[in-house]
């Protein structure tokens, strides 16, 4: 498919957008009008005008309050809230809309509300004739200027002028007089629009679409000559790295399976390179394509200074993340979360990245630090945080986050702090680059965590995700019900904590936080908050109040898990200051008490089914080993590969793990013998986008299993006249 071409944008001036269309509907903004198929809809004032502030943010949440200081002002004292239930119900109303199934207005409750349907088309439309010479001398009229990406551009320009003055309202026709409170409220229809798309935002961006197949976009750099490189798993297939050329039809494919690019520096590109049992290594590579040179082994992040002259790097040394610039110099260490988007700053004297205070949760912060160690937290307290680079001068530093649900937006923010909106759009966006002539390479995803299970001897995978962020973390014992976790627009700002039957019937909401595990008798759910206090709580799933474990000194709880029989809890904490640990407490009372060393943890912990061993992994290393949980030394397990997961263990006396990948396979050893055997390959029917399996869940008795994957879709943009 042709890459369509740059398009060019007129100057922002007021009023020029004034109607906007969805669906059958159009939105007047200049006359205050509502009209369905061309026909006129009774609508009154101050309806209309929270109507045009929600269309002026299409996929943002406009919270009460807002719409409280734009609409009735900060000052009012009337009763707002009937007066807003009021102005919804009219627009409702006037739509034919419902709020248990919306088309257009949603409602989150105790927030705000969202537009959620596509705008199809804005209009620009001369000046009246009794507008005022004051407004500026006319001019012919102006084509429609497309939508802000990545909305959908009209193809037609030649629009019919605006009806007489004699139809439209009064308060309307008053907006374009030179003074008057009529003109005030006018004027704020239009103003509420505009504010939505262009508040905080460059004027004119231009959004040139550069891939066109599906599937995954996983980095992309901008190289010497107008190219541009870029990793991505396409249909499916596996990743590998491409590069076009702006403007061409042309791309090529480079090959290096499954690298992701880290940086370019004059005819050189970064590569980092997943290996066979071991962590990635770091390697260059000719832009031209051709044989990669390894020169760093076991890095889990890094990007090329931009004079070429060194590295900055992320590795995973005995359960720290290290950051390290230049190499071999420690700048940072983190003990329970993760970095990642790490970028050295044009200057040369610092790198920013993004800090994940949970390991495999996206939430975190965005962090500078310089040569000298000196740390600065730029901005903090964000709910998910993709993408980061560095402005063309160094003084900012860009990013795309947002503080609730999923779909970011790009901000900025300068090394004092000082934080701004530059691009809001509905979707997921993410900066994959910055040019120093300062272009943009920005990709938007259609990101989605999803749930599957097979029930017992079915034949087929039942579908069990639900909203728009299901993270699944646990299957019941006999297989009847799975508990998630939701941290887009559904969970609110505080995550949401669901238990969902397998039969496919809805989801009951058990309350805020991130859960763990489900206990044996399915009475109670092991959660914790997602914001400090991190206290470790049993949410009930029937009757019942919840209740808060003392975390007895515990800090940084990563995950925790029921022992057989529900008296006993396992949890992944770590002391102040100290590595991460295994710890069993007791629900009768006590201290925790150290299962593991230092270090030793794992990815999807198992527990025997008599509750006397644990598998996890000592500090730094890439295969299992079994700790008695009444102490004495880890023994390891006959059977066991390095990089293998485990997923269960189950009551005839099986260990079943699985290796990453996609499809992810799954082995079961007899923990007596070692015995080893080829068990099943787990993968969703569609692989176009999944990059992820995320959890693997399987019964005791290994008749029934559930699996989470993430699924993300994506289109690269070059983007100009962001500012």
């Amino acid at each position: 498919m042709t890459p369509k071409p740059p398009v060019s944008l007129p100057p922002d001036r007021p009023g020029e957008w004034t109607v906007v269309r969805f669906g059958v509907f159009e939105v007047d903004l200049r006359n205050g009008e509502l009209r369905k198929g061309g026909v006129l809809i009774k609508l009154q004032q101050q309806p209309f005008k929270v109507l045009a502030l929600l269309v002026g943010r299409p996929g943002d949440i406009v919270t009460r309050e807002e719409l409280r200081c734009q609409i009735w002002g900060g000052d009012t004292f009337v009763d707002f809230d009937q007066g807003l239930n009021f102005c919804i119900k009219q627009i409702r109303a006037a739509l034919g809309d419902q709020a248990d199934t919306p088309r257009y207005v949603e409602t989150l409750p105790r927030r705000g509300y969202r537009f959620i349907a596509p705008l199809e088309r804005r209009e620009l439309t001369p000046p009246p004739e009794a507008a005022p010479a004051s407004h500026g001398d006319e001019s012919p009229a102006t084509p429609p200027r497309p939508l802000p990406f990545p909305a959908p551009l009209p193809t037609d320009v030649n629009r019919t002028a605006p009806p007489p003055a004699a139809r439209r309202r009064p308060w309307a026709a008053a907006a374009y007089r030179p003074a008057g409170l009529a003109a005030a409220l006018g004027l704020l229809v239009a103003a509420a629009f505009l504010a939505g798309w262009r508040a905080g935002q460059s004027a004119s961006p231009a959004f040139q679409r550069l891939t066109f197949r599906r599937g995954f976009i996983d980095a992309a750099r901008f190289a010497p000559d107008g190219e541009v490189l870029y990793s991505a798993m396409w249909e499916g297939g596996p990743g590998q790295v491409f590069a076009t050329r702006v403007g061409s039809t042309d791309t090529r494919a480079l090959g290096y399976p499954k690298a992701r690019v880290e940086g370019v520096a004059g005819t050189e590109m970064a590569l980092l390179q997943p290996r066979e049992n071991a962590l990635p290594v770091l390697a260059r590579a000719p832009l031209a394509g051709g044989p990669p040179r390894e020169i760093l082994e076991d890095i889990g992040q890094a990007d090329w200074a931009p004079d070429g002259s060194t590295f900055a790097v992320v590795r995973r040394v005995k359960g720290f993340a290290r950051l390290e610039y230049p190499v071999g110099h420690v700048l940072f260490e983190t003990v329970p979360g993760r970095i990642s988007h790490l970028r050295v700053s044009p200057r040369l004297d610092r790198v920013a990245f993004l800090e994940h205070p949970v390991p495999d949760d996206d939430r975190g912060s965005v962090v500078t630090i310089d040569r000298s160690g000196a740390r600065t937290t730029l901005s903090s307290d964000w709910a998910s945080l993709e993408g980061l680079a560095f402005s063309p001068s160094g003084d900012e530093v860009w990013f795309t986050g947002t503080k609730v649900g999923a779909d970011l937006a790009l901000y900025a923010v300068t090394l004092g702090g000082r934080e701004r909106l530059v691009h809001r759009s509905p979707g997921r966006l993410v900066l994959r680059d910055i040019g120093r002539d300062g272009r943009l390479l920005l990709a938007r995803h259609t990101f989605r965590l999803e749930i599957r299970a097979r029930i017992g001897g079915e034949e087929n995978e039942r579908d069990l995700s639900w909203f728009e962020l299901p993270l699944l973390t646990d299957l019941s014992e006999n297989g009847r019900q799975i508990v998630f976790c939701e941290s887009g627009d559904a969970g609110g700002p505080g995550y949401g904590v669901f238990l969902r039957a397998t039969d496919g019937s809805p989801p009951v909401r058990l309350g805020d936080g991130r859960p763990f595990d489900l206990s044996p008798d399915g009475k109670w759910v092991l959660s914790r908050p997602v914001r400090p206090p991190f206290q470790l709580t049993m949410l009930p799933t029937g009757p019942g109040e919840t209740q808060a474990l003392e975390d007895q000194g515990l800090q940084d709880i990563r995950w925790a898990g029921w022992f057989p029989g529900g008296r006993r809890v396992l949890i992944m904490a770590n002391e102040a200051g100290r590595l991460p640990r295994m710890w069993v407490l007791d629900l009768s009372g006590g201290k925790p008490r150290a299962v593991t060393p230092e270090g030793a943890t794992g990815k999807d912990t198992v527990i025997s089914p008599d509750g006397r061993f644990v598998v996890a992994f000592p500090a730094g290393a890439m295969r299992a080993l079994r700790y008695p949980v009444e102490g004495g030394e880890p023994e390891p397990m006959a059977g066991l590969e390095d990089n293998e997961y485990p997923v269960q263990w189950t009551e005839d006396g099986a260990l079943y793990v699985r290796k990453g990948g996609i499809p992810a396979k799954v082995f079961r050893i007899d923990v007596a013998t070692g015995g080893r055997s080829a068990w099943k390959e787990i993968a969703p029917a569609d692989p176009a986008g999944v990059w992820s399996m995320v959890r693997i869940m399987l019964t005791r008795d290994g008749k029934s299993y559930a699996y989470g994957f993430s699924r993300s879709l994506s289109e690269l943009y070059l983007v100009q006249g962001l500012k």
